[in-house]
Formats: C-alpha cells, sequence, structure tokens
C-alpha cells in the first residue's frame, strides 16, 4: 500500500485523513473500512469502530501495528470486490477521490528522526572538501546517526522557505525507514519485523554553516535544524511491497539530473541500523531511521548548491518522487 496523508475541504471546514494512493485515485480509509463493518458485519456504530482502529491520524494508523493493517486490506479487498455503484451510493461518506482534489500532506509527524552516515562514497568526497582523504577506521565498525528536529517537519510541494543564515543551501538524497512496532534489542536478523514501512528523506543542510557547527566536536546543530529544514514524502510504502537492498534514487534540480544512486550504496542495511540503535535503547512506533545521502547524493560532493526558485525532485523507486520549491523571501 502507499498511504498518505492528505487533507479535503468539507461541509465541517478543511479536515485531514489517512488515504491510500492507487494512480491518480485516493481511498479514505476510515470511510471505506466504515462501510466493510456496516455491510458485511452488520455494525451500528460502523464509523466509531473504523475511526478507532484507523486511527486520526498517520501516527495512530502506525502504532495500531498490525491491527490496523489488517483493517485497511481488509477495507481495499472490500471495496475493489463490491460492485462500483454501491461503493459509491453509501451513508458513511465520500470514499474516492481525484488526486487533484485533495492536497498531499507530510505523510507523518515522526516520534523523532535518526540520520546516519552510512555512504562510504558520500563520506569521502565530503570529507575531501575539507583537505581529508581517508575515511576513519571507526566508520567500518558501527554505524553513525544523530538525531535531527522532527517538530519542523514539510512535506510534497511545501515551499521550504529559504532560512535566514548561511549562504550555501544543500538537498540531500535519502529514504527512510518507519519503525512500526516498539522494540529494544532487536537482532537484525528479525529487524525486518520491525518496519512499517519506508518513505524519501530529504535532508536541507546549509554547508557553510555546518563547518561552523562540526568544528565543536558536537555535531550537527543549526546547520541542519530549522523550519522545513526536514522534508518527507509523498507517501509511505509498507514494507510487503519494497525491498530497499537495491532501489534507484534520483536527485533532479530544475528538471536536471545531479545524483543517480543506488541504495546497494548502504554500507549498513537498515536491519543492521536497526540492531545497533536499539542496542539498550527502546524505539518506537513513529520513529524514523534515514539511509543516510547517497553517493554523489548531494551539492557538496559536486559543488553545485542551491539558489532562490529552484525546484527539487528526488525520486526513489517504488516509492515516488518528493518534489520541493526553495524561496528566498
Amino acid at each position: 500500500m502507499k498511504l498518505i496523508t492528505y487533507e479535503i475541504k468539507t461541509v465541517f471546514g478543511i479536515t485531514q485523513r489517512v488515504g491510500v494512493l492507487r494512480d491518480t485515485e485516493v481511498i479514505d480509509l476510515i470511510h471505506a473500512y466504515s462501510l466493510y463493518l456496516s455491510k458485511i458485519k452488520s455494525s451500528s456504530r460502523a464509523y466509531e469502530t473504523a475511526k478507532q482502529i484507523i486511527g486520526k491520524d498517520m501516527l495512530s494508523f502506525i502504532q495500531g501495528g498490525s491491527f490496523s493493517l489488517e483493517a485497511a486490506k481488509t477495507a481495499l479487498d472490500f471495496i475493489y470486490s463490491t460492485p462500483a455503484e454501491e461503493v459509491r451510493k453509501n451513508d458513511i461518506g465520500e470514499i474516492f477521490f481525484s488526486l487533484n482534489d485533495v492536497t498531499v500532506k507530510v505523510p507523518l509527524q515522526p516520534v523523532s528522526i535518526r540520520d546516519t552516515l552510512n555512504s562510504e562514497v558520500h563520506f569521502k568526497n565530503s570529507l575531501e572538501v575539507v583537505g581529508i582523504s581517508e575515511l576513519p577506521a571507526l566508520f567500518y565498525e558501527r554505524p553513525y546517526y544523530y538525531r535531527t528536529s522532527h517538530t519542523s517537519i514539510a512535506g510534497h510541494e511545501d515551499v521550504i522557505p529559504w532560512p535566514s543564515f548561511g549562504e550555501r543551501l544543500d538537498f540531500e538524497l535519502e529514504f527512510a525507514a518507519i519503525v512500526g512496532k516498539k522494540g529494544i534489542n532487536i537482532s537484525a536478523e528479525t529487524a525486518h519485523e520491525y518496519i512499517m514501512g519506508y518513505t524519501i528523506f530529504n535532508d536541507i543542510s546549509i554547508r557553510d554553516y555546518q563547518r561552523k557547527d562540526m568544528s565543536t566536536s558536537m555535531g550537527p546543530s543549526k546547520c541542519k535544524n530549522f523550519s522545513h529544514g526536514n522534508i518527507l514524502g509523498p507517501c509511505i510504502v509498507t514494507s510487503d511491497e519494497l525491498d530497499p537492498s537495491n532501489i534507484r534514487l534520483q536527485a533532479r534540480i530544475n528538471g536536471e539530473v545531479w545524483s543517480d544512486s543506488r541504495s546497494s550504496d548502504m554500507h549498513y542495511s537498515f536491519a543492521q541500523l536497526i540492531e545497533f540503535i536499539s542496542k539498550e535503547e527502546t524505539l518506537y512506533p513513529g520513529e524514523i531511521i534515514c539511509s543516510g545521502t547517497m553517493a554523489f547524493g548531494c551539492g557538496l560532493e559536486i559543488n553545485r548548491y542551491l539558489k532562490s526558485n529552484d525546484i527539487i525532485e528526488l525520486e526513489v523507486d517504488g516509492i515516488g518522487i518528493l518534489r520541493n520549491q526553495i524561496i528566498k523571501f
């Protein structure tokens, strides 16, 4: 399934809902499952039950675990095996929407974001910019990551305002795994059980500020923490529909290809990342773990930086295109 958070105008105002994207059609999950409960289970409280199981937002849906996912699959199976006229004419509410009639929002307000340093090529290229030719031996001994802001998230087609500080703005081509189940000391062999799905991640970075941040040995600070600096979307693809081991990722700026990579560039797999991160630390549903920037996956590596009005498109096979425009007000 391709899960989205979408916004639509109703008689009660603007509301956000969880839906499934199929081509150019959006299926409202609460309404679809409500119809299933009312028709098949003869439930007198179908809508209230569906809202409780599906959840009021994407985080609630993820926290519902396999119960919510199975309900969503049941709802989809039902509406696609029921005559279209019967589905469209119901007392529950609209189930199908054209993608053109809704606004796709950031799919998830995550519980946390951990971003990793995971590509040997990217790391080497980045160090060469500051005159270092060899990677530290620790890179090969264990994964490295940092926590970044999860409270100023942007989504597909959101405008990204140029921050008031810094001159060299950069994109970073990544994708991310969404944790779907609580766990601690998770083995790499069982880590797949804890991944609910995947989405695209763009880690906007202020490169001239980053050099100052890193000189303190404290890691990234304001260079990666500002409004709309972390971008997710456009959807979450459930883990049963995507093998993340060798998919293509591409970055385009104003239609020009700046980066073309494969996820096999990751030195540590998501399973290995989860094993390390969960060591004596509990992971919770709704946390996301990012792949790290792909080889040649940012402007720093090719000495090209973003300008005001640039349109960034990150495309990941099996997920879609995450598109945003940078605007200097």
